[in-house]
């Protein structure tokens, strides 16, 4: 299991879950290639932010690790947009959908479902983009060869 592998089932899963209700489901990969006016709106980006270290046994030789990655929701509206209230009102049923797809999934065998963690807050900027950053940990153990 490769963190890209999960990263494609998690696509996967919102592709198939959220359906109409996105243009576009991107991987970091391709979200980095965007620039900002050329996104493609709504949609979701799913990128990897880091693993933590949780549970070992004998002495490092089997280790749990948590896996956390973003799902970030992007809409854009110009209506009203020094307050945002347009894209937030864009964003609010999106951000629900995202959440129904992804809690408790369980992208691949041989790892735990996913859990909503801490993330940080929204972002905006003056072209009337809003992100909404969603954060899910997976939990996964690997063995190491002596």
């Amino acid at each position: 299991m490769t963190i890209k592998a999960l990263e494609s089932a998690i696509v996967a899963r919102l592709q198939a879950k959220l359906g109409a209700a996105v243009r576009h489901v991107y991987t970091a990969a391709e979200v980095a290639q965007v620039e900002e006016r050329s996104q493609v709106v709504p949609s979701v980006a799913v990128i990897y932010n880091g693993m933590t270290p949780t549970q070992e046994v004998g002495h490092g030789m089997v280790q749990e690790v948590a896996l956390q990655f973003l799902a970030v929701v992007t809409t854009r509206n110009a209506r009203q947009s020094g307050t945002q209230e347009g894209a937030r009102e864009d964003a609010a049923e999106l951000v629900d959908a995202v959440l129904e797809a992804l809690l408790g999934f369980r992208p691949l065998p041989n790892c735990g479902p996913l859990k909503l963690e801490q993330a940080p807050g929204a972002g905006f900027t003056d072209a009337g983009f809003a992100y909404y950053p969603l954060a899910f940990e997976i939990r996964r153990s690997y063995r190491g060869t002596p």
